[in-house]
C-alpha cells in the first residue's frame, strides 16, 4: 500500500475539494454524454478520497504505536506519597506461596533507604535450594534465627504510625495474617496500598506486571539471582515509586534488559511469568 507523503496529501486534498466543490455545483444532466463526464469525474473524487482514507489510516496506526504516557493520576498519587513523613517500604520472603509457608525475612525501610525494621526467622522446614536461589537466604543464616512468633510484639510496634507501600500488599498481609492464626497472636493492622496495583495503572498494563521487569524499565535493574535479596527489591520499590513521581516510563539506558522472577511479595498468582 502507497502512503503519500505530506505535501502529496496536502496536493491530493486540494484537489479532492476543489473537485468536490465544483461537482457540488454542477446542473443536471441534460444529455448522455455529460452524465458519463459526470461518472468520471465521481471515480476521480472516489479514487482521491481512498487515497486519502488510506493515508489517514496510517496516521492512525502511528498515533497507536506512539510510546504509553504514564496516567497523570498516578503521577500525582506519587508525589503525594513521596512527601509522606511515614512512608515505609515493606518487603516479605517466604519458603513457599502455600498457606502454611514460612515467613523468612521481613523486612521494612524508610524511603531515605534506612531499614526501620530487618529480621530474619527460623522456619519449620529446612529452606530448599531454589528458595536460597530467588530469596539469597541460606539456612546458615537462620540457623540461629529467632521464631516469629517471638519477634511479633516488635513487628507490631515496627508497624504503628506507618503508611504501608508494598508491591503486591496482598500477599504480604495474608502470610501476616497466616502467621497470627499460627501463632495465636493479634493480628496486625496495616495502612498503606499496594505499589503492584498502581503501577499496573500508572504504565497502562493488561496484566500484573513484574517489579524486576519495571525496574528495568525506570533504569534499576535489579541484581541476578541468587544475589538479589529483599533490601534489593525495596531499594527498587523506592526508585519505581521515584520515576512515576517524575513520570518516567521507559528510560534508553533500560532497553534489552532482561526481568528476574523472585520469591517475595511480587510472586503472586495473578501475575504474569517474567
Amino acid at each position: 500500500m502507497t502512503i503519500m507523503q505530506p505535501h502529496d496529501f496536502s496536493h491530493t486534498y486540494t484537489q479532492f475539494t476543489t473537485l468536490l466543490t465544483a461537482e457540488e455545483g454542477t446542473s443536471p444532466t441534460t444529455d448522455v454524454a455529460a452524465l458519463q463526464a459526470r461518472y468520471q469525474r465521481r471515480q476521480v473524487l472516489t479514487e482521491h478520497l481512498s487515497l486519502l482514507e488510506r493515508s489517514v489510516d496510517d496516521l492512525h496506526r502511528r498515533i497507536d504505536h506512539l510510546p504509553t504516557l504514564p496516567d497523570l493520576e498516578q503521577v500525582r498519587w506519587a508525589q503525594a506519597l513521596l512527601a509522606f513523613p511515614n512512608l515505609v517500604f515493606l518487603e516479605v520472603d517466604t519458603d513457599g506461596l502455600r498457606d502454611d509457608a514460612d515467613i523468612l525475612r521481613l523486612l521494612l525501610v524508610e524511603t531515605s533507604g534506612e531499614p526501620l525494621y530487618d529480621q530474619l526467622f527460623k522456619p519449620r522446614r529446612p529452606i530448599e535450594k531454589r528458595i536460597t536461589n530467588l530469596t539469597a537466604i541460606t539456612p546458615e543464616r537462620v540457623q540461629n534465627a529467632p521464631r516469629l512468633a517471638d519477634e511479633w510484639e516488635r513487628i507490631r510496634h515496627a508497624f504503628l504510625g506507618r503508611y504501608v507501600l508494598s508491591f503486591n500488599l496482598e500477599f504480604d498481609q495474608t502470610k501476616l495474617r497466616e502467621h497470627a492464626q499460627r501463632y495465636e497472636v493479634a493480628p496486625l493492622s496495616i495502612i498503606g496500598a499496594c505499589l503492584m496495583q498502581v503501577a499496573r495503572t500508572y504504565f497502562r498494563q493488561d496484566a500484573y506486571p513484574k517489579l524486576a521487569t519495571l525496574c528495568a524499565q525506570v533504569g534499576f535493574p535489579l541484581p541476578d539471582h541468587p544475589q538479589q535479596d529483599a533490601f534489593d527489591r525495596v531499594r527498587g520499590q523506592i526508585h519505581l515509586l521515584e520515576a512515576m513521581a517524575d513520570g518516567i516510563t521507559t528510560l534508553p539506558s533500560a532497553a534489552g534488559v532482561t526481568a528476574h522472577d523472585s520469591l517475595s511479595q511480587d510472586d503472586d498468582p495473578f501475575a504474569p511469568e517474567a
